[in-house]
């Protein structure tokens, strides 16, 4: 017993406690801790509004967009389920998306409803969510402990990577992490003082978090089990008195709240007969729990390291062992709500391995145990600086009978000291955390994608919200397998039908057939071309069905930088788009597929058009170094030439809102092979004062040419634009030339090796 005491003065003392329940602290921490609160807020609240008018892209954040879809579904044909197609006739209950609970959808319609079908509405419920979150975890933290330990744990939120990256993803964990820390601080105000509003609150949070998603009960469950040992189960004294019946109410209302949400989507579920596909949802994101954790975590070091930083990891391990501690030395089962909030996010990341290996954000609910627990060892920091206080004033009173009392350390150096210590802390995860925002935002938050090849999609939502304008409201459209079609893709064509298809048009029908020409081989596009009036865009090609047979017409894309309110509010990481008519483009097409061709009037405007008019040239038997010098100077190293006569002229690179790489080729003859120029990168070294490892994933990130080589001129010019989504560290980019399909050879560098080294950032 005198070993316990001993160890709860050192580690788990507590500040008095007021009228109102709260820890009584004083004048300066109440300043200090309220100033750090305000920063986090404001500036989580800005990270997670950043783009927040911008258009819906690819990637993990297009699962936004099928929230948008999902309600115009619910209020267009007035139905209560998720229905993640559009459809011309009203959904029925098995279409029915029964995986997760429904309320998350419900509150996107209201939104909608409130707005108006708007891109921002999308996001709106998760960056009011993200806002709320930090002042949460201060009113949690000071709650459990004092000002500055809620503070701090505000603090560490927003510089983790993983909540940066996710803080305006409208999908589970977001509202699940705000939802559950209202409800954890009203019910830690409930017990303090009883007072119904904190009941009325906790069952609010609660409540709006069991519809959020599946993870909200087992952290209820954990709740409510430590509310049965407080009241009834644990020996009487052993926890100090509580209030029985003000207990016993929450407990019983929290408990109902919980079996009649769970019994509510067992109704739905099998009302829609869905409940067996909900069943086999478990097993499928459930499979593979056989490999080893060792070998699980092993192969997700990079995510880890790269969401959390090796830092904020360690500080978690710590914290969990310091919360445990305290648990057991101040034997206040308050103490045990971090390591439930850990709990939670074990269960999701090591239960429902499927889930965790493919998406990157699934340990997301690591982020509040990692607030938390920094503010529990802060806490448990300052309690041993006042032990410290007080035992050497009491040995300086001993030696020094006559000298004043005096503290060993000031109680305000203190618990600057202590703030100074977690901000410092925090400061080295946000060198982390920055870069993994834009890096989050540039790729539709799957970072690496283990190497596969990233798509903003930002040109093809640009080209659907154009084409929106121009088709029929009613109109059916069909996607080519090789735009691959998402929900950004579908959100962006307003409201349509559509249907992914591999088919080509045919000529007969009024379907709107889209496809990307780089994922298109070489004969279908001589095809289309031939059998079709195509409307190109960039490299989208356009057919509407029916449509009288009619040369090519093309349409280009002007970017630009985008200015700093467009910065912030807009697209951060894409240029702003627009589209124009194109007669060079036209004429380019229109060429290579054998059409009849008519110059180009004036003088070309830009490089792309200087480079066909270079072409324009070359096909009228005219002299083309000066339109050649004229594009060459835009260009640097280095150079190569290939096996089979085709030179890498040079390199050109655009730093901007989206980085942009331009690789300028000049063609010899077409290659009998199906071969495509592409891009791969890899990290050489980690970022400089990073704590991250170094990506260890060789990753494509150059796409197909539109015009594939097989339909190459010998002599023309060719710009290989390759979007530059930097990763954290030193990156080096080569291209190589592939054989994509068929039988063949690709070419080599003349010079040996498989690739040229055409760029490296730091």
């Amino acid at each position: 017993m005198a070993a316990h005491a001993e160890l709860a003065a050192w580690v788990g003392s507590r500040l008095a406690r007021g009228e109102d329940g709260l820890p009584v602290a004083g004048r300066f921490e109440v300043r200090l801790a309220r100033a750090i609160v305000v920063v986090a807020s404001v500036w989580f609240g800005l990270a997670a509004a950043w783009e927040l008018f911008g258009p819906l892209l690819a990637g993990h954040y297009a699962a936004s967009a099928s929230e948008g879809i999902i309600a115009e579904n619910m209020l267009r044909w007035k139905i209560a389920g998720p229905v993640w197609e559009y459809t011309a006739t009203r959904p029925t209950p098995a279409q029915y998306y029964c995986h997760h609970p429904w309320g998350i959808f419900w509150v996107t319609a209201g939104f909608l409803e409130l707005f108006g079908r708007f891109d921002f509405v999308c996001r709106l419920p998760a960056v009011l969510l993200s806002a709320a979150t930090p002042p949460l975890l201060y009113l949690l933290g000071r709650a459990l402990w004092r000002p500055l330990a809620g503070a701090l744990a505000a603090a560490g939120f927003v510089v983790l990577p993983i909540a940066l990256a996710f803080a305006s993803f409208n999908a589970l964990e977001v509202p699940v992490i705000a939802w559950s820390l209202l409800g954890l601080w009203a019910y830690v105000r409930h017990a303090q003082t009883q007072r119904r509003r904190y009941l009325v609150a906790c069952l609010v949070g609660f409540g709006m978090a069991l519809h959020a998603d599946w993870p909200a009960f087992v952290l209820v469950a954990e709740v409510l089990a430590l509310g049965l040992w407080r009241g009834i189960l644990a020996r009487r004294g052993a926890y100090g008195p509580i209030p029985a019946r003000p207990h016993a109410r929450l407990w019983a209302l929290l408990a109902a709240t919980a079996v009649a949400t769970a019994l509510l989507y067992v109704y739905l579920f099998s009302k829609a007969g869905k409940l067996d596909d909900f069943l086999g949802s478990y097993g499928m994101r459930a499979a593979g729990n056989q490999q080893s954790l060792a070998d699980v975590l092993a192969g997700r070091r990079y995510w880890i390291e790269l969401t959390f930083t090796p830092l904020a990891i360690l500080t978690g391990k710590i914290a969990a062992v310091v919360c445990l501690v305290r648990a057991l030395v101040r034997r206040d089962e308050h103490e045990l709500l971090p390591l439930a909030v850990l709990a939670v996010a074990l269960f999701q990341y090591l239960v429902f391995k499927q889930g965790a290996d493919i998406h990157v954000y699934w340990p997301h609910y690591f982020a509040p145990f990692f607030a938390l627990g920094l503010g529990a060892v802060a806490d448990t920091l300052l309690a041993s600086v006042g032990r410290a206080t007080r035992v050497l004033a009491a040995r300086r009173a001993r030696r020094v009978p006559t000298a004043a009392p005096a503290a060993a350390l000031e109680p305000r150096r203190a618990l600057v000291a202590i703030a100074v210590l977690a901000l410092f802390v925090c400061a080295f995860v946000l060198r982390d955390g920055l870069p993994a925002l834009v890096y989050a935002r540039q790729t539709g938050g799957r970072f690496n994608e283990k190497g596969a090849l990233i798509q903003s999609d930002g040109d093809k939502v640009a080209f659907l919200r154009w084409l929106a304008e121009r088709i029929p409201r009613d109109a059916d459209v069909s996607l080519h397998e090789g735009m691959i079609p998402n929900w950004s893709l579908v959100w962006a064509l307003g409201g349509r039908v559509v249907s992914p298809t591999g088919a080509l048009p045919q000529k007969a029908g009024t379907r709107v057939y889209l496809a990307d020409t780089r994922f298109l081989y070489d004969s279908a596009q001589a095809a289309i071309a031939k059998g079709a009036h195509v409307t190109a865009v960039g490299p989208f090609w356009q057919v509407t069905e029916g449509e009288p047979l009619a040369p090519l017409e093309a349409y280009a894309f002007v970017e630009r930088e985008p200015g700093p309110l467009e910065w912030y509010f807009v697209s951060g990481t894409e240029p702003v788009r627009t589209i124009v008519p194109s007669p060079w483009l036209t004429w380019e097409l229109r060429d290579h597929f054998g059409q009849p061709a008519e110059p180009p009037e004036g003088e070309p405007d830009d490089l792309d058009e200087l480079r066909i008019a270079h072409n324009l040239a070359l096909a009228r038997g005219e002299d083309t170094s000066a339109l050649l010098a004229r594009v060459t100077a835009a260009f640097g190293a280095p150079t190569a030439r290939f096996d089979d006569g085709t030179e890498l002229l040079g390199v050109r690179f655009e730093p901007g809102a989206r980085d942009l790489l331009t690789l300028l080729v000049r063609a010899a003859a077409p290659p009998v092979s199906d071969v495509q120029l592409f891009v791969r990168s890899r990290v050489v070294a980690r970022a400089t004062l990073s704590t991250t490892m170094a990506d260890p994933s060789v990753r494509e990130v150059g796409l197909p040419l539109p015009i594939a080589p097989q339909r190459w001129k010998a002599g023309y010019l060719y710009f290989d634009r390759v979007p530059i989504r930097k990763r954290p560290g030193t990156e080096r980019f080569e291209a190589y030339f592939k054989l994509r399909s068929g039988k063949g050879k690709a070419p080599v560098p003349v010079d040996g090796g498989t690739s040229v080294v055409v760029l490296e950032l730091d």
